[in-house]
């Protein structure tokens, strides 16, 4: 399974209690994933999710309203709930997505502020919106690709995903909106936010998944500075030996290095016979400091400078 099914697997686990919670829930579920239907003089609704998440908004609305819903599986496994009764219309206008009013019936684009006055009530909207619509992406590092953390819920309205957006800020994250086809789309980009996310949909297990992603992923970045560090400093140090050969050949080439006299021509030896060794390894072979390798290898680089 993806990160997100097992992440929606966990949160219908938990279960929604107050009946004024499972009632915000049902509201954003139907927003993002159902569709209204009409028939005759009825109107109702229906959805189309994953089987799990299906019999978690049936039995939401069975204990609210004493409604079995008419159920329907596909080749897929993905279920169709439909909802379209004398009850299916008090639903909708319970939910706020229908509204009667003086005009007649209208639907509702925005989302209700009484829906979500409690903070309890508003966990449980993002909750069911994510549930209808949302999806999560984290990184999976292998040896061909790597992805990056993206969290989202999908609207199919901009008043809809606009006020969502507000009810994310609510709780003190920063969402953007960005127009994809037809749709609306309200999402999360930055790690830290996501894993509050999760958190506050109170999927412990899920949460602490990622964390352990997002420790990986930094000890993995980490060792690759350090290889890259170690990998600039070997180009370095080759570039500076090919320099140093090559300057050692031109010397020898043209007066010899007997005439470099003895301290400098023990460097050209040491060198181009420890071809692997670093300055500090070539230091300890000569019997010198470091700093007085430098300088000796500063005055054949200038005694080369001078023969050219």
């Amino acid at each position: 399974m993806s990160f997100s099914a097992d992440l929606k697997s966990e949160i219908i686990s938990k279960k929604i209690k107050k009946p004024c919670c499972k009632l915000a829930a049902l509201s954003a579920f139907i927003r993002t994933s159902g569709s209204i239907l009409t028939k005759g003089k009825k109107i109702g609704f229906n959805f189309v999710c994953e089987a799990d998440v299906a019999e978690f908004f049936q039995s939401i609305i069975e204990k609210l309203y004493g409604e079995r819903s008419k159920k329907e599986t596909d080749k897929s496994g993905r279920v169709k709930i439909t909802c379209l009764s004398d009850t299916s219309f008090n639903i909708l206008v319970d939910a706020k997505i229908i509204e009667i009013s003086g005009e007649g019936i209208s639907v509702r684009l925005d989302i209700d502020d009484g829906l979500v006055e409690n903070e309890c009530c508003l966990s449980a909207f993002i909750i069911g919106a994510f549930l209808g619509s949302g999806s999560v992406t984290v990184p999976t590092i292998d040896k061909t690709k790597t992805t990056g953390y993206h969290l989202e819920v999908v609207f199919s309205k901009y008043v809809t995903a606009g006020d969502f957006a507000d009810l994310l800020s609510r709780k003190g994250f920063l969402p953007k909106t960005v127009e994809r086809k037809d749709n609306f789309v309200v999402y999360l980009k930055n790690a830290e936010e996501i894993s509050d996310f999760i958190a506050m949909l109170g999927a412990n297990k899920s949460y602490l998944s990622l964390t352990d992603i997002l420790i990986k992923k930094e000890v993995r970045n980490e060792e690759n500075r350090k290889l890259n560090c170690e990998m600039s400093n070997l180009s370095k140090q080759i570039d500076a030996f090919l320099k140093t050969r090559e300057e050692i050949y031109l010397i020898e080439e043209s007066i010899g290095l007997d005439a470099l006299g003895e301290a400098l021509k023990s460097v050209c030896l040491a060198r181009l016979e420890n071809e692997d060794a670093s300055l500090s390894e070539l230091a300890d072979i000569l019997g010198v400091t470091k700093s007085c390798l430098n300088h000796r290898l500063r005055k054949i680089s200038e005694i080369a400078k001078n023969l050219r």
